[in-house]
C-alpha cells in the first residue's frame, strides 16, 4: 500500500477529508499537524494566529519539531510528500522530507511569503530580509515536484519574485455544496433569532484581519443607517473585530449586528441569512490571496460585492461568472450606492445570486476540487 505524508501545522477538517478522499483507499495518509483533526494524526506544536509574534513563534517550533521528527523517523518510508503553506518554511521542510524518503513533494501555496510580510512592515531591516527570502525561494522552489496555488493572479504574483519562473497549477478552495445551500429566510432559525426575516442583509463573515477592508464597510453601514430595511451583519473574528465594536458603539449604529465565529451547526444558517455578500481586501495585497468566503457565499446564494484592485482573483472571478459588482478605492460612497442598487434592483440581484449557485456547484464544489486534486495524486502515486 501506497504511503502520503501530509505536513500542515495547521489545517481544517474539510481539507483534511477532501486530500484524503483524493488520495484513496489505496493509499496510506499519514499527518503532521497541529490542528485537532481525525485521520492518522502525529501530533506536532500548534498553532497561534493572535499576532505575528506567536506566528513565528509557532513557526519555529514547527521547525524544530520537524527536524528532530526526521532524525527519528528517517527509516520510515513514503511514496508522497504533500505540505501546506502553514508555516511558508514547510517548503524547505518539505524538500528536506523529499531527500530523506526519496519521494516527490507537492506543495500547496495557500499565504505567499514574504510578499506578505513587505507589503504588512515596511522598513528597511524587514525588506533586507524579505529580500533574502525571496532568493530562497528561488532556490527551493524549483526542487519541488509539483508546485500548487488558489488562484491564477497569486501564481502570477508567486513568479513575479522568482528569479526563474515555474510551472505553477491553480487548485481553488472548495465550497461545501452538500452543506451550504441558499434557504429562505422564513425558514430560516438564524433569521428569526436575530431579527433579520424581513430584512435585506449585507453579509461580512469571516477574519476581520489586517488584509481586509473593514473600515469601508463601516462607513457605508454608517452612510445607510437611515435605511431601516438595510442590516449589515458582521460575522467572525480577528484584530479589527473590536474595531467594527467600537464603530457601531461610537456612532450608535443599529443597523449593525456584529457577532462572533459562528457554531458548525449554525454556520449554513448564518450564511443563508445573506442577500449580498461583501469581500473585502487591501488593495495593495489583493494579488496575494483570494479569500475563500467568497466560494461559501457564492453557494448560500449571495449575489457578491468585491472590494476589489485593478486585477486580483476576486475580481476576475466575479467578472467570469456574473455573480455580482466589482468596486475598487476606499470610497464608502460608491459602495453604498452599489448597496441601494441592488437593493432597489431585485432581478438583477436574483441573476446574481442564481449565477453564483450555479458557479459554485459547478466549479467549486468539493466534488469538482477533489477530483482535481486526484489527478494531482494519480501521476505521482501511479494509483
Amino acid at each position: 500500500m501506497k504511503k502520503v505524508l501530509i505536513v500542515a501545522q495547521t489545517i481544517p477538517q474539510w481539507y483534511v477529508d477532501l486530500l484524503t478522499e483524493a488520495i484513496g483507499e489505496q493509499a496510506k495518509v499519514e499527518i503532521i499537524t497541529g490542528s485537532k483533526v481525525e485521520g492518522t494524526v502525529i501530533p506536532s506544536p500548534p498553532y497561534d494566529a493572535t499576532s505575528f509574534k506567536t506566528k513565528l513563534l509557532c513557526w519555529w517550533r514547527h521547525f524544530r519539531f520537524m527536524q528532530k521528527w526526521l532524525k527519528r523517523n528517517r527509516r520510515k518510508h513514503y511514496d508522497l510528500i504533500f505540505a501546506v503553506s502553514n508555516p511558508p518554511i514547510n517548503s524547505y521542510i518539505g524538500l528536506k522530507l523529499k531527500k530523506a524518503f526519496h519521494a516527490p513533494f507537492i506543495y500547496m501555496n495557500w499565504d505567499l511569503y514574504p510578499q506578505y510580510i513587505e507589503y504588512m512592515i515596511q522598513n528597511t531591516a524587514v525588506m533586507g530580509v524579505c529580500k533574502l527570502w525571496h532568493l530562497w525561494n528561488s532556490g527551493n522552489y524549483p526542487g519541488i515536484d509539483r508546485m500548487l496555488t488558489i488562484g491564477e493572479v497569486v501564481a502570477e504574483s508567486m513568479n513575479r519574485d522568482l528569479k526563474k519562473k515555474i510551472p505553477v497549477r491553480v487548485i481553488p478552495i472548495a465550497a461545501d455544496t452538500d452543506r451550504l445551500k441558499p434557504i429562505p429566510k422564513a425558514e430560516n432559525p438564524f433569521c428569526a433569532e436575530h431579527d433579520l426575516t424581513d430584512k435585506f442583509v449585507v453579509m461580512y463573515s469571516g477574519k476581520m484581519g489586517y488584509g481586509h477592508n473593514i473600515e469601508i464597510i463601516l462607513r457605508a453601514a454608517q452612510r445607510l443607517r437611515e435605511q431601516e430595511q438595510i442590516r449589515f451583519v458582521f460575522i467572525g473574528d480577528g484584530p479589527k473585530y473590536a474595531i467594527v465594536e467600537e464603530f457601531r458603539r461610537k456612532h450608535d449604529l443599529r443597523n449593525i449586528l456584529l457577532l462572533p465565529l459562528q457554531p458548525e451547526e449554525t454556520f449554513p444558517l448564518s450564511m443563508a441569512s445573506g442577500d449580498v455578500g461583501i469581500v473585502s481586501q487591501e488593495a495593495r495585497m489583493a494579488h496575494l490571496f483570494m479569500p475563500s468566503k467568497t466560494y461559501s457565499m457564492m453557494a448560500c446564494g449571495m449575489g457578491i460585492i468585491g472590494i476589489c484592485s485593478n486585477d486580483d482573483d476576486l475580481k476576475r472571478m466575479i467578472t467570469k461568472h456574473r455573480v455580482g459588482v466589482c468596486i475598487q478605492g476606499d470610497d464608502e460612497r460608491v459602495l453604498a450606492e452599489k448597496i441601494m442598487e441592488l437593493y432597489r434592483d431585485r432581478d438583477t440581484l436574483e441573476e446574481y445570486k442564481k449565477q453564483a449557485v450555479r458557479a459554485a456547484e459547478t466549479r467549486y464544489s468539493k466534488k469538482v476540487i477533489t477530483e482535481r486534486y486526484k489527478k494531482v495524486f494519480q501521476r505521482y502515486l501511479e494509483l
